[in-house]
């Protein structure tokens, strides 16, 4: 389902923050509006007045306004004119500036709104980007419980059955963080970064297997709960087949790969869940690693470098 934002979107999420005046139009359903579409293409989706590939939403300032005022009669209307006809989604003043009388007159036929700001102009345009890109990023939703682990956002993923809940509640018991259980949103928020947060109605609920939805916050505190978080890991709990034959794997790197999120790949990490095994403390370890690798130490490699020291030794102490 394609996402968008109208004028009327706009002004009722970013009325307090950006300090907005609605001066004219109506801002109904038949109104202009700015899809997911329109962050990849031209004209841009917010800007300062540009008359040759206009904005979606057009800002003026001190600059665009002095521009404006040094126009004669005549192309003051064809200016209006021009900025009016290619229907942008809202025109909005800066600076606690007034609107130029014509650009009013020119609106009252027209779907496009206008608002007023007491604030900078440049700060408009910068907090607009964000709320649009924001509001308009390619998302998905993920089955699995995402946690912070040591202030590493980690998803745990696995079939049903698989334990994740109750992997959750002993990471809660041993003082990490839960963010979503179930079905955490992803929202690409740049082109490195993949910000995963609760819908609302799931929030600081974790469902356990014979015990039903606990309140997170309520049984552990404030502390325990965290409104979002950048996914670095994924965690996933795979039930062998057979337990008594288990799956041979890289007994040196572990059984690791990369899953991609939306348009980023996310290093994978596949445990094994076998009875007898602590998931907590292996969590807790593969976590601790994967934040060692990030600092650029892998003990795999300095255990294979060191092994080929003693090798190398050994071959020349035979030599000699």
């Amino acid at each position: 389902m394609n996402r968008s934002i109208t004028a009327r979107n706009l002004f009722d999420e970013l009325e307090d923050r950006l300090q907005l005046h609605w001066i004219s139009g109506l801002g109904d359903q038949g109104s202009p509006s700015i899809s997911e579409h329109d962050l990849t293409a031209r004209p841009a989706a917010v800007g300062f007045l540009n008359l040759i590939h206009p904005n979606r939403i057009q800002v003026l300032g001190p600059e665009e306004i002095d521009y404006l005022d040094s126009l004669d009669a005549d192309e003051m209307n064809s200016t209006a004119t021009r900025v009016l006809g290619s229907l942008p989604l809202a025109i909005i003043i800066g600076d606690g500036l007034d609107i130029p009388p014509l650009i009013i007159d020119e609106a009252k036929n027209r779907p496009t709104v206008l608002m007023q700001s007491d604030l900078p102009a440049h700060e408009l345009v910068n907090y607009l980007q964000y709320f649009i890109q924001r509001s308009l990023a390619r998302r998905t939703t993920l089955h699995g419980v995402f946690m912070e682990i040591f202030t590493i956002g980690v998803l745990f993923t696995g079939g049903p059955g698989s334990g994740k809940s109750e992997l959750a509640l002993e990471l809660l018991n041993r003082g990490h963080r839960l963010i979503a259980d179930d079905a955490p949103d992803f929202t690409q928020i740049s082109p490195e970064i993949i910000d995963g947060t609760c819908p609302e109605p799931l929030q600081e609920c974790l469902e356990v297997r014979g015990l039903g939805v606990l309140n997170v916050r309520h049984m552990f505190g404030d502390s325990a709960v965290k409104l979002n978080k950048f996914l670095r890991l994924i965690i996933h709990l795979e039930m062998p087949e057979n337990p008594q034959q288990p799956e041979i794997v890289d007994r040196l790197h572990g059984d690791t790969s990369m899953q991609q999120v939306l348009d980023l790949e996310i290093p994978r990490i596949t445990l094994p869940v076998i009875a007898g095994r602590n998931l907590a403390v292996i969590a807790e370890a593969a976590v601790r690693d994967f934040m060692l690798k990030m600092k650029g130490y892998d003990a795999a490699s300095e255990f294979i470098e060191r092994h080929a020291r003693l090798l190398h030794r050994g071959s020349r102490d035979i030599g000699e």
